[in-house]
């Protein structure tokens, strides 16, 4: 879908496939201590958790563009992004995203995060998009504020970040 230049390596957002089951799930086991608290499914998933969730997950689309993306760096799987909670009424959507602990805090999020953004409000016309974070999500909210997103509030422990076209 779209490729940019990180210090990490060339970094590609690429709609998910099933063969990235297996390095997903190690970023995600090597990263748990970092992302757990945030992301409390992690701590128990499964090699087969992660391949039934990557077979689910893999067509599902909107406007016949995929939702679902894994963040490639130098060829190798390493988290990943997507847009959910989509209501077609609204034309809205959430995004959701992961990467592994060494590759936190080099950018890499903030840019895929600006990437499906403008992705979503051009190409899908989103006209709303919502990051829900943790309050305690110091490297999250950053994430948000770096994306021009805007802070909305405090809702179910989350706080709530918006971006409008």
């Amino acid at each position: 879908m779209k490729t940019f230049q990180s210090a990490a390596g060339l970094v590609q957002i690429k709609p998910i496939q099933v063969k990235y089951a297996a390095p997903l799930f190690q970023a995600i086991v090597d990263s748990r201590p970092a992302i757990g608290d945030f992301l409390p499914w992690a701590m128990d998933l499964s090699l087969k958790d992660e391949k039934d969730f990557l077979l689910r997950e893999k067509n599902r689309q909107f406007e016949g563009q995929p939702l679902v993306f894994a963040l490639v760096v130098a060829g190798q799987p390493v988290g990943m992004l997507d847009l959910h909670a989509v209501d077609e009424s609204k034309r809205s959507a959430e995004i959701g995203y992961w990467i592994s602990k060494q590759y936190q805090n080099q950018g890499i999020v903030t840019r895929a995060v600006e990437l499906i953004s403008e992705h979503a409000l051009t190409r899908l016309a989103l006209r709303r998009l919502v990051l829900r974070i943790k309050e305690a999500n110091q490297a999250s909210r950053r994430v948000a504020e770096k994306a021009s997103f805007i802070e909305t509030g405090l809702v179910d422990d989350f706080l709530c970040y918006e971006r409008c076209q």
